[in-house]
């Protein structure tokens, strides 16, 4: 009987000590797991911060830690993207992307610190029904960069700008709004028209050096600027109303885009209307460099930001009282 309750004791004994053996191990991985996690953030969050200043200081102003990370993991798989073509021109490494994405949508686990970043943040957003589309447009949209034959009409152009710009509007309008997302599809688009026009008109000597040239060929044509005019970096008042006719086109989407902003919920509302506003002061940048698209990189300094964002916050005070 002695020996019979040692033994038994002995065996409660193990048991405890395997059960916090077990709780020891559970903890650990969780802290292993959330020290991971902190390190992807961070990644996605420093790739928008190197690469999109404009970007990161518009959306790091949402009070919503959740969101801020879900936008900057999507960033990060979109600039991820972009580098396979801009940098890589790397057509198999998009392939593979696709198929990441494939496996990735069907809930097998990637141990790559974007998927895991994008699984850890996107997954309250996305829900399970969610079909990705607008991910395999991006990609495509990039694809065609590396075969790029450039554009004979602007409905073409518009086309390129949603794989490449409006697809990233979507991914983001389910994070930034719970509801009125089909009427927010339009404000996505319209909004990536904008931005990539806008990015085409900046880089239009860095894009001719790299054998792209966006602008279509029939506004060319109409504008009386030939593709020897862009190789001889050419400003002349053909160019000038070539440059504004496209901006003209940018401006009148950042307006369209603003105009639904009211659509948003309080907390991203801000944001969006700062990037908005941001971004097509490029337009003006370039201007301001007497149209200097060639040799100059035009971007808005961060006084100039600073001075429209207090002079947007002021008019929404106004607005308000």
């Amino acid at each position: 009987m002695k020996y019979l309750k040692i033994y038994q004791m002995s065996i409660n004994e193990t048991i405890v000590i395997l059960i916090a053996g077990l709780i020891a191990a559970f903890i650990v991985i969780m802290i292993l797991f959330s020290i991971q996690k902190k390190q992807d953030l961070n990644m996605c969050q420093d790739i928008i911060k190197k690469n999109s200043l404009t970007f990161y200081k518009a959306f790091s102003k949402i009070k919503s830690k959740q969101k801020r990370d879900a936008i900057y993991a999507v960033y990060a798989f979109c600039r991820y993207a972009d580098d396979l073509v801009d940098e890589e021109k790397n057509k198999e490494a998009l392939d593979e992307l696709a198929d990441e994405l494939t496996l990735f949508r069907e809930g097998y686990k990637l141990n790559h610190f974007r998927w895991r970043a994008l699984r850890a943040t996107t997954k309250p957003f996305y829900g399970k029904e969610y079909d990705y589309k607008p991910f395999y447009d991006m990609i495509e949209g990039q694809k065609r960069d590396l075969n790029h034959q450039g554009y004979d009409t602007l409905e073409e152009l518009l086309e390129y700008c949603y794989l490449v710009a409006g697809t990233v509007g979507l991914m983001l309008i389910p994070i930034l709004a719970n509801q009125k997302k089909s009427e927010l599809e339009s404000f996505a688009i319209d909004l990536g028209y904008a931005m990539q026009i806008t990015n085409i008109l900046r880089d239009i000597g860095e894009d001719y050096r790299n054998q792209r040239v966006y602008i279509p060929r029939e506004m060319l044509k109409k504008a009386n600027y030939s593709l020897d005019d862009l190789a001889h970096d050419k400003i002349n008042n053909e160019f000038k109303n070539l440059f504004e006719e496209l901006a003209k086109i940018a401006e009148d989407y950042f307006s369209k885009a603003l105009d639904l902003i009211h659509l948003f919920p309080d907390d991203s509302r801000l944001p969006l209307a700062l990037s908005i506003i941001l971004y097509q002061e490029i337009l003006n940048s370039c201007r301001a460099s007497g149209y200097d698209v060639f040799t100059k990189k035009n971007f808005v300094s961060d006084e100039r930001k600073n001075q429209l964002i207090q002079e947007y916050l002021n008019k929404q005070k106004e607005h308000k009282s």
